[in-house]
């Protein structure tokens, strides 16, 4: 029989090595910063945006798009003072667009049904316009909807 070993964090095998202790502390202290920068943000735009410290101190803020970063940029004054008073050191504050590695999966349309009856009656409506505007999106409608 093995003698069974003390139960040990996962996480124990960091403190093991120089560099993986060095990497967890900097983790952490970006994990502290993101913490800090989604209290400091706009609630609509923390989900699409992150901040992050290079190795010369510098601030960063990453949005996942344009619209996201422009918005930001408007608002860069208040927000680096709403973070120097939460004690990120902002002497340059920056934003930058970067796309998600991952991308969002497309969110699948479904086709909604027309009931034959339903499809009937616009049929009727149509033939009871004149040409038009409306008729041309009815007929549009029925092209789509009508089974081939």
């Amino acid at each position: 029989m093995r003698p069974t070993l003390p139960a040990r964090p996962a996480n124990a095998f960091l403190a093991e090595n120089d560099k993986l202790r060095q990497l967890s502390t900097q983790v952490q202290a970006l994990l502290t910063l993101q913490r800090i920068w989604e209290t400091v943000a706009p609630a609509n735009l923390a989900g699409v945006s992150h901040i992050g410290q290079d190795e010369f101190g510098q601030t960063t803020i990453y949005c996942d798009n344009g619209a996201v970063a422009a918005k930001l940029r408007q608002q860069l004054p208040t927000l680096a003072e709403a973070l120097r008073s939460k004690g990120v050191a902002t002497a340059y504050l920056q934003v930058k667009v970067r796309a998600q590695a991952l991308p969002v999966p497309a969110r699948t349309v479904h086709k909604r049904e027309i009931s034959r009856a339903g499809l009937d009656n616009i049929a009727r409506l149509s033939d009871g316009l004149e040409a038009g505007e409306l008729k041309s999106a009815l007929d549009h409608l029925l092209a789509r909807h009508r089974p081939d």
